[in-house]
């Protein structure tokens, strides 16, 4: 195998782990959002981030896991936490 044939094969195996970690993220995503929604119901708009976080340790997820997770879910405008240590959905 010449260096060229070496780049394309490093090249592809970057393109497929970047695939697989998008992937993996919006599992998680998927994940912490049926969460939040199990937790949430009409009559209370938000939930204790403590629940959420003992819920998704529960279904696998590790501590910093799921708040990297919700940075996101925030970010991506799907919830909101409006006042502290509590999550609604957006």
């Amino acid at each position: 195998m010449d260096e060229e044939e070496f780049e394309e094969l490093m090249r592809r195996q970057r393109m497929a782990l970047r695939a697989v970690a998008n992937e993996s993220e919006t599992d998680s995503k998927i994940k912490l959002m049926d969460i939040i929604n199990n937790l949430v119901t009409d009559r209370n708009k938000k939930v204790h981030k403590e629940a959420v976080l003992i819920e998704a340790q529960l279904e696998g997820m590790s501590e910093s896991e799921v708040e990297r997770v919700l940075i996101m879910l925030k970010e991506d405008h799907m919830i909101m936490e409006p006042e502290p240590g509590f999550i609604k959905r957006a």
